[in-house]
């Protein structure tokens, strides 16, 4: 409800008073107002402040200058998000766009794949085959005690029985098999905005290896560069290398590829680098210059061939001597 002030030089200022006078600070509603009744005006001298009759006070101010820059920053915002944004007539432009990002990121993260019955249907009847074999068996087994050896045709058939269940309850998921896709246009638009931190969750990779003889350094530090370059916040992403043979060759091949992962990251999410393991990658042979690429890519291309190059003849070194 507002009240009206008028001062001699014609000007008109909005007040937060009722027809009875000016309302209650800690009311829990506001007074009833009768539309019919006259509104009351208050004459205000010019000569004073208007402070003094509690209008224009620091704290009003402060507020709406807060609320202004507010929305100057969510029209720049926009603005800049949606520079062809055209005004939000229907749900167009930018204020429609907005909406629809806003839609998309409410959307569900990912949706159920369905898998053919034809793929499904002989693997449930091979579970029902070995269902039926394993039942055969152990009824055999269960009736058909050795006297000369209880004890342990005792623990034999309970070893097998829990064995049965084990199979049994590790089927359950394999008899309806579910597959999911992710939206990650939608993972993004909710936990990793534009000028917002980031709030997806850290991920943390554990590589495994015993022997390099057995299993090639050059294969784990292609591993942990493809981990590394995955398409996840930098910050988010660790990855942790467990050798159980504490070998040294391992130790030396896994210096290297920390130092060549301050290069090869960089360039996987500049370029969009897939496959990200540089062996595999450099291993395709595409014709970069057929479709015209940028030189300045062709170049760093290069460059990364003949960095990836030389760790393998200096390992290959190694392993002859």
């Amino acid at each position: 409800v507002s009240g009206e002030i008028a001062t001699p030089d014609n000007r008109s200022v909005r007040t937060t008073s009722g027809p009875l006078g000016p309302s209650e600070k800690n009311g829990s509603s506001s007074p009833y107002v009768d539309p019919r009744q006259p509104v009351p005006v208050r004459i205000v001298d010019p000569t004073k402040d208007l402070n003094s009759y509690g209008l224009g006070n620091v704290d009003w101010k402060e507020r709406v200058e807060s609320w202004k820059l507010k929305q100057e920053k969510n029209v720049m915002h926009m603005n800049n998000r949606y520079p062809e944004g055209k005004g939000d007539i229907e749900g167009t432009g930018s204020n429609g766009e907005e909406l629809q990002m806003a839609d998309d990121a409410r959307q569900p993260l990912s949706r159920v794949v369905p898998i053919s019955s034809s793929h499904l249907t002989p693997y449930r009847v091979v579970i029902i085959l070995r269902l039926i074999i394993l039942g055969f068996f152990l009824q055999y087994r269960a009736t058909h005690p050795v006297k000369d050896a209880y004890p342990l045709w005792l623990t034999s058939v309970i070893c097998e029985i829990w064995f049965a269940l084990s199979w049994l309850l590790d089927q359950f998921p394999k008899w309806y098999p579910i597959n999911r896709e992710t939206y990650l246009d939608r993972l993004a638009l909710r936990y990793d905005r534009d000028g917002e931190p980031s709030q997806l969750s850290p991920v943390d990779v554990f590589v495994s290896t015993v022997d390099p003889l057995k299993e090639p350094p050059l294969i784990t530090a292609n591993t942990v560069l493809s981990i590394l370059a995955v398409d996840y916040p930098v910050d988010k992403v660790a990855c942790y290398v467990s050798d159980d043979g504490s070998a040294m060759l391992t130790f030396e091949a896994l210096s290297e590829t920390a130092e060549f992962a301050r290069k090869w990251v960089p360039f996987c999410k500049k370029h969009s680098i897939e496959p990200r393991a540089p062996e595999f990658y450099f291993a395709q042979k595409i014709d970069y210059l057929k479709d015209k690429i940028k030189p300045s890519f062709v170049k760093e291309r290069r460059a990364m061939k003949v960095s990836v190059e030389m760790p393998n003849y200096a390992y290959a070194r190694v392993m002859f001597v």
